[in-house]
């Protein structure tokens, strides 16, 4: 497959836990959709979760390139199976996606945490 763009993003835990802490359900809805969050919630430090997927939202703006019009749950990071993260994109995500790789495309997800910090690298491309 040809690569279109990556991105990568680091976020601070700490700075999660404190916005779960002050802002609680204002943060949690506007971010997460309701099946991130039952995945999330159950997570210990629960920080840690939430920060690996916020990362791997603004990963994958980055990997676009573009962010106009996309909302933040347009971007749902869910896993497989075998508990790898992957991507779904709904809405003005899909539609940007498909419209810069000119039809079908494909997404790597990776994700990794040491304290303080939560990382995401994504790969959007176009399939052979």
């Amino acid at each position: 497959s040809m690569i279109l763009g990556i991105g990568c993003d680091l976020c601070d835990i700490t700075r999660v836990e404190k916005l779960i802490t002050n802002q609680g359900e204002k943060f949690l809805s506007k971010i997460f959709l309701p099946s991130e969050r039952i995945r999330l919630q159950d997570r210990t430090p629960i920080s840690s979760g939430f920060a690996k997927v916020f990362a791997a939202k603004e990963a994958l703006i980055k990997a676009l390139g573009e962010s106009e019009g996309i909302s933040w749950h347009d971007i749902e990071v869910t896993k497989n199976s075998f508990g790898r993260p992957e991507y779904v994109l709904r809405n003005k995500a899909h539609a940007t996606a498909q419209r810069i790789a000119g039809g079908d495309y494909q997404l790597h997800l990776s994700l990794s945490d040491e304290l303080p910090y939560a990382m995401a690298y994504a790969i959007f491309c176009k399939p052979d």
